[in-house]
């Protein structure tokens, strides 16, 4: 084995101390007499020092009044010092105040030298809130308040959600109640949670109940909250309301609670104060009231099922979150969404939703709006492969295919049957635009070649796609992905 040159090793020696100058943490190295062999550019910031005021003193001359050197305690038993903390005053009379771990050096197996590697505590401070920041930067889901969602989070550019955004923000600004009023799955919930983080109270608790999965035995206990003793077991808890003090509370499925409840929350709502059960003192309560329902509240009070006073009660404001059928074009947003995160989930790396499995969706009329899209293409994407790049309706389950297929089978029996009524330009036009879709389809939503398919110049295929109402872009085989469509801001 050759020997390194002179040249080689200063060559060497300089890139180390180089390498050392650069990193943020001081390093600093003493032999085992005390003399001082190395003092990075950190160590000089830390200490206000300068490295020719270090090198080759002796560390009781450079640190005068140190006791007990951390070279004392290595020396004493050779073994790496770790997660030590320090404060003393530096020979430039800097406080410093400082966290570091120290290692022995052997060189020819005899102790030799102590390195220490070390960082002031307002530096370590500062790198902490640097990260805790850009942490509760990156996303709402981190946002401590009891939410994962704010309505930048909700995916749409069709015009019906854009109006019901744009509402959305307006109450978020009151103070007024807000019942929100939509389907099983159409994103309730996170309407509510980005009302909450849209709204003065979004620096406190959002707390959600869903009231048709809380037996009415213990929903009362749960909503006042009980002190100790109340019964047996009973301790002191703070009750829904309490627990929601000064932001939100969001009652899901308002229109399962029994009309007994409705009486009490009734009373609440209009005294603003609570008693826990057991107690015999009254406690004032403020929150904003979100509920929401799937069902028509008018139509339940004018059976009975839902007390009339309660309901004015609760809808001085009212949003209406529609369906995923009167958003078709948001359809293709919300399942490139899907795909992207169980792509990430799954492992897997779709990138290119089918022409084909597209128009099952846009056809479909999803009775479980938004979540039964997005429970539709787990199942599909747990059956495809991860060097599949396309996800196509062969990756249906069968019970599924069959269900999204049935739509238009009943569509087709019903567009018959209506025929008979209708008039020859009524039929015409159906048959026009029906015509169209089919070209789209074919052409895969081009609608230069769709032109061509029909004889007719692009010009006047727009005025007739206009006429029908017709999209093309839905009609286009959907990649995964594609930055041209976003969440609505």
């Amino acid at each position: 084995m050759v020997k390194k040159t002179y040249e080689e090793l200063e060559s060497e020696n300089r890139l180390l101390h180089a390498m050392f100058d650069v990193v943020s943490d001081g390093a600093y190295a003493v032999s085992v007499d005390g003399t001082v062999l190395f003092y990075n550019k950190a160590f000089e910031k830390m200490e206000g020092t300068t490295r020719s005021q270090m090198v080759g003193k002796k560390d009781f001359d450079v640190y005068p009044g140190f006791e007990n050197f951390q070279r004392h305690v290595v020396c004493k038993n050779p073994e790496p010092l770790r997660d030590q903390h320090m404060t003393y005053t530096s020979i430039s009379g800097k406080k410093v105040d400082i966290v570091y771990n120290s290692y022995p050096f052997f060189q020819d197996g005899k102790l030799s030298a102590v390195i220490s590697i070390g960082r002031d505590k307002p530096s370590i401070n500062e790198l902490v809130t640097m990260v805790l920041n850009s942490f509760n930067s990156k996303k709402s889901n981190r946002v401590t308040n009891g939410t994962i969602y704010t309505l930048e989070d909700i995916i749409g550019s069709s015009t019906v959600i854009r109006q019901t955004l744009k509402q959305a923000r307006k109450m978020a600004q009151s103070q007024s109640t807000v019942m929100l009023v939509g389907e099983t799955g159409t994103g309730k919930e996170l309407f509510a949670q980005g009302i909450h983080n849209a709204s003065p109270y979004k620096s406190r608790p959002f707390i959600a109940v869903n009231c048709a999965a809380i037996p009415e035995t213990l929903m009362e206990s749960l909503m006042m909250g009980t002190v100790k003793g109340a019964f047996s077991g009973a301790l002191d808890t703070p009750g829904f309301f309490e627990q929601a003090e000064n932001g939100t509370l969001f009652l899901d499925e308002i229109n399962s609670l029994s009309i007994s409840l409705q009486a009490k929350l009734l009373r609440l709502l209009q005294d603003k104060k609570i008693r826990r059960l057991g107690d015999n003192k009254e406690r004032k309560i403020s929150c904003r009231i979100i509920s929401a329902t799937n069902q028509d509240l008018f139509a339940l009070a004018k059976s009975g099922l839902f007390r009339e006073d309660l309901l004015y009660r609760l809808t001085p404001v009212i949003a209406d979150i529609p369906p995923l059928r009167e958003r078709l074009e948001d359809i293709p947003l919300l399942a490139r969404e899907f795909v992207d995160r169980f792509n990430d989930e799954l492992a897997l790396n779709i990138k290119i939703i089918s022409q084909d499995l597209m128009q099952l969706f846009l056809y479909y009329r999803w009775p479980g709006n938004v979540r039964e899209l997005e429970h539709i293409i787990e199942s599909a994407m747990s059956l495809a492969e991860n060097t599949e790049t396309i996800l196509s309706r062969e990756h249906l389950p069968r019970m599924l295919k069959k269900r999204l297929m049935s739509d238009q089978t009943k569509s087709g029996s019903s567009d018959s049957e209506a025929g008979a009524n209708k008039s020859l330009a009524e039929l015409l036009r159906q048959y026009e635009k029906e015509t169209i879709e089919n070209a789209l389809i074919l052409k895969n939503g081009n609608v230069s070649q769709c032109a061509i398919q029909l004889g007719i110049t692009r010009q006047n295929l727009h005025y007739h796609l206009r006429r029908h109402g017709i999209k093309a872009v839905l009609y286009k085989a959907q990649s995964v992905g594609d930055a041209t469509d976003s969440p609505v801001p």
